[in-house]
């Protein structure tokens, strides 16, 4: 009887140690996958307590292809999602506000904790839209108004946890810093604004002034290149994060679009290059892509990961995983395809897009309009001097009329094509094609009696000109026609450390 006892204590205490054991295996699985980290950019989150709903907030929604009166229900659902994902850290490359509002500042935070209390740990920088911002606002019923925005020194104590207080190496000169999250492998976070050059007439200055372009102040590339060198010299692998592009992620962008990527970039992306970096994470343009820029000898490079927009369509982020001893990288690219309050998040982000392309083109047309609207006289009276009719636009709305009558389908299909990263799945002899014809169209009904004439010259000298613009951007190639020329899949990434 002694026996038997002993023995049901044994079989008890056996089952209390597989229970203990089988408690602490659920809690290891739920830990965080050190070879694993996350990217998500431009999530310009808007605090629902700066919104009253009505006819402000329905507005300023309607005329983006930001889901901005949905992004604090998808930042919860991103949140979510990383929690599932039980990466070790989380890259945000900037841009996590709607326009700096603290209270917006305050709400991040907020979602930032909860993945802090599984065991993730956050890494911010803040984008253009973030520190000093002039139009900070709340949506009150029919009202916008004035809210308070934040300053460099109030964002890093805001996020003093996730780059900016103790333990984080910080640059004396900016809102760069260096954190190692993960033994061996060293984040290099790099502050790319100009948003000390803002003015704010809330603060005293007689205008408010707003600077969305990059720039890295040579005093913070010596300490960007100080601590990557050590870092690199120590076998550390080294990843970057900054919310401006590095490196043209298609051909003129520099020109183009020059407020997307940051001042004097080929000497600094040498200089980066030779420090041992290889990849920075950036966002800022709201597309998802990548591009490769080699050093001076095509002996090295470095990668150039842009993700689009948390709250665009079609709501990207990426998953990296670090292999080969953390000497490379994996990246997959994921999508959000719903929020809580959202079901049909990614039909209604899509729809976003198409509505938005007029604007765009508009915009586009506008711009090319006052280059040549003082000469439209001249252009017109050189046309008509054999006695030709023509029917040339008077104003820029006449001309964006023109350019969407004839070009629309093609730029909502590229559009959409560029924002999915996915421009390698395009026809792209199709869309050149179809953008070609509508072209044609234009010019013949502006000009029909000397169409063929005009259609010969955009041929022969204008096409030329954009052509590797064109297919720089529609197949996805950097540095068309040269040594270095890379072809990129956007969406599945393998970089080497």
């Amino acid at each position: 009887m002694h026996i038997t006892r002993m023995t049901m204590n044994s079989r008890l205490i056996i089952i209390a140690l597989m229970v203990i054991s089988s408690l602490f295996a659920s809690a290891s699985t739920a830990r965080t996958v050190t070879d694993r980290f996350v990217i998500i950019s431009d999530p310009h989150l808007l605090s629902p307590e700066l919104v009253v709903p009505g006819a402000a907030i329905d507005a300023a929604d309607a005329a983006e292809t930001k889901m901005m009166a949905h992004s604090d229900d998808i930042m919860r659902a991103i949140t979510d999602s990383v929690i599932a994902i039980q990466p070790a850290f989380v890259l945000i490359t900037g841009d996590l506000t709607n326009n700096g509002e603290r209270m917006s500042h305050e709400r991040m935070v907020q979602h930032l904790a909860r993945m802090a209390q599984h065991g993730i740990q956050p890494l911010v920088i803040p984008g253009n839209h973030d520190c000093n911002n002039p139009y900070a606002k709340r949506y009150d019923g029919d009202n916008t108004l004035p809210t308070t925005t934040v300053t460099r020194e109030e964002f890093a104590q805001l996020y003093s946890n996730y780059g900016y207080g103790e333990g984080f190496q910080r640059d004396p000169s900016s809102l760069s810093y260096c954190y190692e999250p993960v033994k061996g492998v060293v984040v290099i976070g790099i502050d790319s604004n100009m948003d000390e050059l803002n003015k704010l007439t809330s603060c005293g200055d007689s205008v408010d002034n707003y600077n969305n372009g990059g720039r890295i102040k040579p005093e913070t590339l010596q300490w960007v290149i100080d601590v990557a060198s050590k870092a690199h010299k120590k076998g550390k692998s080294i990843i970057a994060m900054m919310h401006h592009h590095l490196v043209p992620h298609f051909d003129q962008e520099d020109k183009l679009l020059g407020n997307y990527i940051i001042k004097d970039y080929d000497n600094i992306t040498q200089q980066l290059i030779q420090a041992g970096v290889h990849v920075v994470f950036t966002g800022h343009l709201h597309v998802t892509d990548a591009a490769t820029y080699h050093n001076g000898e095509y002996s090295d490079s470095i990668v150039d990961v842009g993700t689009g927009s948390a709250i665009c369509y079609p709501f990207a982020m990426r998953v990296a995983t670090l292999t080969d001893k953390k000497r490379s990288l994996d990246i997959d690219t994921r999508w959000l395809n719903e929020a809580p309050a959202c079901p049909d998040l990614r039909e209604m982000g899509r729809q976003r897009i198409l509505n938005a392309t007029p604007g765009m083109a508009t915009m586009l047309s506008g711009k090319v309009w006052n280059k040549v609207a003082s000469r439209m006289g001249q252009i017109k009276k050189f046309l008509e001097a054999d006695g030709s009719k023509t029917s040339l636009p008077e104003t820029s709305q006449q001309a964006s009329q023109l350019v969407l009558r004839h070009l629309n389908g093609v730029l909502s299909r590229t559009m959409l094509a560029v924002v999915e990263g996915n421009e390698q799945e395009m026809d792209v002899d199709d869309i050149i094609d179809e953008g070609k014809q509508g072209i044609r169209a234009m010019i013949e009904e502006v000009v029909p009696e000397q169409a063929d004439l005009l259609w010969a010259f955009f041929l022969n000298d204008v096409y030329p000109k954009l052509e590797p613009v064109v297919r720089s951007i529609l197949e996805d190639r950097n540095a068309v026609g040269t040594q270095g020329e890379t072809h990129a899949d956007d969406l599945h990434l393998v970089i080497r450390l």
